[in-house]
C-alpha cells in the first residue's frame, strides 16, 4: 500500500513541555484517517507538523514525492470589510507559485473552480462574501479552494468546532466522497460520525497507538481511555 506520509522517531516540544514524543506512523494513501484523543493531547500540534507549518525537534517526517498537502485550520478570520466572494477564494487555489500581476484568470481556471465550488456544494454562493457565509459553508468554502489547487492530501484541524449538528453532518459527507481520491486527516471529538467514516484512526496523547480497524478504537474507547 502507497503511504503519502512517514512519521519516524518525532519529538516536538513547546520549550520544556513535550506535545509529540516518539511518533512512528505513516499514511496510506487515498484514505481517510482520524486523530482522537484529550484536549492538549497533541492533535493539532501533529496536524500542524504534516502541513509543514512546524518542523519537529527529532525525528524525521518524510513526504512522498509529487504529494501536495492543504491545511484547514480549526478557525479562518477573515476582514469583514475586504470584499472576497466564494468565487475568488476558489480560484486563488488556481494559481501557481508564480504569480504574474495584473494576469486574468483564464477559461480553465475558472471552470476548475466552479467544479470545485459545485463539489462542496455551494453553487449559488459564488457571488455571496465570505463574512456572509455560516461557518459550515465557509468551511467549505477553504476545501474547494484546496481542491481547485489539485492538493493531493488534506489535513484538517477539527473542522467541526463551532458547526451545528446539520452542517457538521454536511461536511463529512463531503469527505466522505472525496476520501475516494484525496488523503485526508482530521482531528476530531465527534466520535460517532469521525470513525463511522474511517479507515484508519490514530489516538494521540502525545504519543500515538495506531488503529488499522476505526471500528476497534471505537470499542476501546468505551473500555475506559479518557478523551
Amino acid at each position: 500500500m502507497v503511504q503519502d506520509i512517514a512519521f519516524t522517531n518525532v519529538r516536538y516540544c513547546y520549550g520544556e513541555v513535550c506535545a509529540i514524543v516518539g511518533a512512528n506512523f505513516s499514511l496510506p494513501a487515498k484514505q481517510l484517517t482520524v486523530l482522537v484523543g484529550p484536549n492538549g493531547g497533541g492533535k493539532s500540534t501533529l496536524i500542524k507538523l504534516m502541513a509543514g507549518l512546524m518542523k519537529p525537534d527529532d525525528g524525521t517526517i518524510a513526504v512522498r514525492s509529487g504529494v501536495d498537502i492543504g491545511y484547514v485550520p480549526q478557525s479562518n478570520s477573515f476582514d469583514p470589510f475586504f470584499p472576497l466572494t466564494v468565487r475568488d477564494l476558489v480560484l486563488q487555489g488556481t494559481l501557481s507559485n508564480a504569480i504574474k500581476p495584473f494576469r486574468r484568470y483564464t477559461a480553465s481556471q475558472r471552470d476548475k473552480a466552479a467544479l470545485a465550488i459545485q463539489r462542496v456544494g455551494l453553487e449559488g454562493l459564488e457571488s455571496r462574501g465570505l463574512s456572509q457565509l455560516s461557518g459550515g459553508q465557509l468551511k467549505r468554502a477553504v476545501i474547494g479552494r484546496l481542491l481547485a489547487s489539485d492538493t493531493s492530501m488534506i489535513v484538517l484541524d477539527e473542522p467541526d468546532a463551532s458547526l451545528d449538528i446539520a452542517a457538521a453532518k454536511d461536511l463529512y459527507a463531503m469527505l466522505s466522497r472525496l476520501k475516494a481520491e484525496k488523503t485526508i486527516v482530521l482531528a476530531s471529538h465527534n466520535l460517532d460520525v469521525a470513525l463511522e467514516l474511517a479507515d484508519q484512526a490514530i489516538y494521540v496523547n502525545k504519543t500515538m497507538t495506531v488503529y488499522p480497524s476505526a471500528r476497534t478504537l471505537k470499542e476501546t474507547l468505551k473500555g475506559g481511555i479518557s478523551l
